[in-house]
């Protein structure tokens, strides 16, 4: 069975003029001559003396018409897996990291901790998304994304307003410099954080900050 995401060793069944194709052999519940059950290996990756049926090790991961593709080389990352990237570049859909294959990875904006930029270093999670497609989260725990806002707020009520009195000299018209030096957030995780503790009517705003509402 071929495996998105991950590294594995499959068989050439068939040689063109474009590459091979590969095929998991030992799977006897699939036909490996059948085109849903075979992967390609391009030309440029493929050993001069390689043969028919030659076991090749290779990634299993999505070209950029989002067809099944083989390679040789070891991306950074693979499936399951946490590791630091750098962003290549940041779009209206999302970021896209290096990971060392040639098509980059794709980090939504949904799956940022916060937002990143060209160059930062950010430590990831890969995994398959609905669409059955590789992506990053910055969650790189499934756990910590569910409780990810409840331990925000947690973490502004308990550690940080309570020990400053009940109240904290920010809001979401302070600097981001000045937000962290005080909270150790980032604006925009400051922002949701505080978001959603105003909804739930556990601070209230003032003009030159946030302040705990008393319990009665």
């Amino acid at each position: 069975m071929i495996e998105l995401g991950k590294r594995q060793t499959l068989s050439i069944v068939k040689i063109v003029d474009f590459g091979a194709y590969l095929a998991d052999t030992t799977d006897k519940d699939h036909d490996p001559q059948s085109e849903e059950n075979r992967v390609l290996l391009p030309k440029k990756e493929l050993p001069e003396d390689a043969m028919y049926m030659d076991p090749i090790d290779v990634f299993i991961y999505r070209d950029s018409k989002d067809r099944l593709i083989a390679t040789t080389k070891d991306p950074l990352i693979h499936l399951g897996q946490s590791a630091p990237l750098r962003v290549k570049d940041v779009t209206k859909i999302g970021a896209f990291l290096d990971w060392g294959l040639e098509k980059d990875l794709f980090l939504p904006f949904k799956e940022q901790k916060e937002q990143v930029k060209k160059d930062d270093i950010v430590t990831v999670r890969l995994y398959v998304d609905k669409s059955n497609r590789l992506s990053a989260t910055m969650w790189v725990s499934k756990d910590e994304k569910k409780t990810g806002d409840y331990l925000k707020n947690a973490t502004i009520l308990a550690d940080i307003i309570q020990k400053n009195g009940g109240s904290l000299p920010v809001s979401d018209r302070s600097s981001p410099e000045l937000i962290r030096k005080l909270t150790g957030m980032s604006k925009n995780e400051f922002k949701k954080a505080a978001g959603n503790l105003y909804k739930n009517r556990r601070i209230r705003i003032l003009e030159d900050g946030i302040e705990l509402v008393k319990e009665k």
